[in-house]
């Protein structure tokens, strides 16, 4: 895999929303309004006939839109770093070994397309493209959709925010992202919630109440870290046990966030999966204490009809008397 050189490319703001633009992005994270990169500077004097970006007299193709702009002038042999552009890396067909520079989509000698990694220069990648996006971009500098794939989520994220409204969640902030590897919240990063790409792909084996499930409870934990304070509080360890006590035999196995009523077993918990820990207990009584709209009285009800022990019965009060001193103290300000 290439290695990319750590070049600064800020070229200015954006004309229609202001955000500040790096060279070669094709579109806008902000507004999406797609860019064109023309030889503003006279660099080369040279444009492309097709998509008006800037090119090389030397080059065979247009290393942006992949269009073959051979011309007299164009050079016999790929060059390493023609006038106006930099070198970061040969294009990896032996039939070509040209010079190209980051982030041309083309090799600008072979036309053929180039893959650069992303890993080191951005938070993760496109659901719809895999290019390098960071975690506020609403939009892909590179293909111009949704960088957060919440596009993808449509149908449960609109599920989950009508149960957030009915059970009168006060919002914090929170930033939902489609992302690799695996759901979940980075505590130091308590506002941005990832859910894995690989649920969204596997439309035909999980359904959208299990993706609402798993939204509602890992919006959970991006709560209980967002207000870090009430999980340190006396009156939250005596309901769901000490947050630093360590994990047991917690792994990344599927598991179904599909139900709505409370299983009889285990007595003290609202399922066997917040039995792992603290946070989980948490994240499971949070998402049955929303997905019911925060109806307080029948999740009691339900609780003793169930058999379940008083333990449950204080967990859920003290959900909700934290959700109300929540919303008082918004009001007052």
């Amino acid at each position: 895999m290439r290695k990319l050189k750590s070049e600064t490319w800020v070229a200015g703001d954006c004309t229609r929303c202001g955000r500040q633009l790096r060279r070669y992005w094709h579109f806008c994270p902000d507004c999406a309004k797609r860019l064109t990169w023309r030889d503003e500077r006279k660099e080369t004097g040279c444009e492309c006939y097709y998509c008006g970006w800037i090119v090389s007299d030397s080059f065979w193709f247009c290393p942006w839109c992949g269009r073959k702009i051979a011309d007299e002038a164009s050079s016999e042999e790929p060059l390493k770093k023609p006038r106006g552009f930099l070198y970061h890396a040969r294009c990896p067909y032996l039939s070509c070994r040209g010079g190209v520079q980051y982030p041309m989509d083309y090799c600008p000698w072979c036309g053929r397309q180039q893959h650069w990694p992303f890993d080191d220069e951005f938070d993760g990648e496109c659901p719809h493209c895999d290019g390098g996006v960071d975690d506020l971009m609403d939009y892909c500098p590179w293909c111009g959709k949704d960088a957060t794939g919440r596009d993808l989520l449509r149908p449960a994220l609109q599920r989950v925010r009508g149960l957030f409204r009915a059970a009168r969640v006060p919002d914090w902030g929170y930033r939902i992202l489609v992302r690799p590897g695996i759901s979940g919240v980075d505590p130091n990063f308590p506002k941005v919630v990832e859910i894995e790409r690989r649920l969204v792909e596997r439309r035909d084996e999980i359904s959208w109440p299990n993706l609402v499930g798993l939204l509602t409870h890992e919006l959970g934990h991006s709560f209980l870290f967002h207000h870090w304070r009430f999980a340190r509080s006396r009156r939250f360890r005596n309901a769901f046990g000490d947050v630093s006590k360590a994990y047991r035999g917690v792994d990344e196995s599927w598991v179904s966030f599909r139900k709505r009523n409370f299983p009889e077993t285990p007595v003290n918990y609202v399922t066997a999966y917040a039995s792992k820990h603290p946070l989980e207990d948490f994240a499971e009584t949070f998402r049955f204490y929303v997905i019911r709209r925060g109806r307080l009285k029948d999740l009691l009800a339900e609780i003793g009809r169930k058999g379940k022990g008083v333990i449950v019965f204080e967990k859920f009060l003290t959900l909700h008397t934290y959700l109300q001193e929540l919303r008082r103290k918004k009001r007052a300000r």
